[in-house]
């Protein structure tokens, strides 16, 4: 009858989860959370930034590129210290918000921009740029932790309501606010292997299908992905006026010796969505 049971009867129990956040605690990462503030701040969200003197707007095909972000370096690091980051200046974050691509094609590149911009005087940005709403933003620390499709989470033989745990803890750093980050582990939409299609994409190899994937150059390759780092998450954002497909996230992506040296035209997007 025992047996018969086993085979037959109500599956068993899940044994009651174990203390799930103590055993992802060494595999977090610390990130910053971009959010929104009614202050005065130097960084923030939207509008239309001055731009240095000699520092053309960037654009695809004639077209001016959507800024996204000005973010101040040096309250970056008063919140975390970024090491692979510049201690000074703002970065800035343009993207193609109409056509909004993927980034899964080499072809992409040129369809957003990264650029630094030192704390000198400014210049007015160019009269056809179509804003989006500014919105002042301030930096909270906190801790990320990879999703579950990442092999160290894997190896620690979750349950489904013990997986179930991570990622309400995951999502709860953020309360309600959207999921603008800088730093950390993403927070993916689609699935996890960002790294390995920036790598990959950024090579020339095309990520829409398979065939970049299983290319005989994508075996070469593959080390490369763990040089990659998570430069700014964008959340789609309704105060922002921002929908990235179906309430998808954009990220951006940089290799940890590019962000070092300041090239940061180096920069590659993906965009993921339900």
């Amino acid at each position: 009858m025992g047996i018969l049971k086993r085979l037959f009867g109500p599956p068993e129990p899940e044994p009651p989860p174990r203390g799930v956040l103590a055993l992802a605690a060494p595999l977090a990462r610390p990130a910053v959370h971009v959010v929104k503030s009614t202050g005065q701040t130097p960084s923030y969200l939207g509008g239309t930034p001055p731009l240095p003197g000699g520092m053309a707007w960037p654009s695809r095909d004639g077209t001016p590129l959507t800024f996204l972000a000005c973010l101040d370096l040096a309250s970056l690091h008063a919140t975390l210290p970024v090491p692979w980051l510049p201690a000074t200046g703002r970065l800035l974050f343009f993207y193609d918000a109409e056509k909004q691509p993927w980034g899964f094609d080499p072809k992409d590149r040129g369809s957003w921009a990264v650029m630094r911009a030192g704390d000198g005087p400014d210049v007015a940005s160019p009269a056809a740029v179509t804003a989006l709403a500014r919105h002042a933003v301030t930096f909270t620390k906190i801790d990320s932790y990879p999703s579950w499709e990442r092999p160290e989470v894997t190896a620690l033989g979750l349950t489904d309501a013990e997986a179930e745990i991570l990622i309400d803890a995951s999502d709860a750093v953020f309360g309600k606010a959207p999921h603008h980050q800088v730093g950390g582990f993403p927070d993916p939409v689609q699935g996890d292997e960002m790294e390995l299609e920036c790598q990959l994409v950024s090579h020339g190899l095309y990520c829409g299908d398979s065939s970049g994937y299983l290319s005989r150059q994508a075996a070469t390759l593959r080390d490369g992905a763990a040089d990659w780092r998570l430069l700014l998450q964008v959340d789609s954002d309704d105060d922002l006026g921002v929908m990235w497909g179906d309430g998808g996230i954009l990220y951006f992506w940089i290799r940890e010796e590019d962000a070092r040296a300041g090239r940061f035209d180096q920069a590659w997007v993906v965009l993921q969505c339900h």
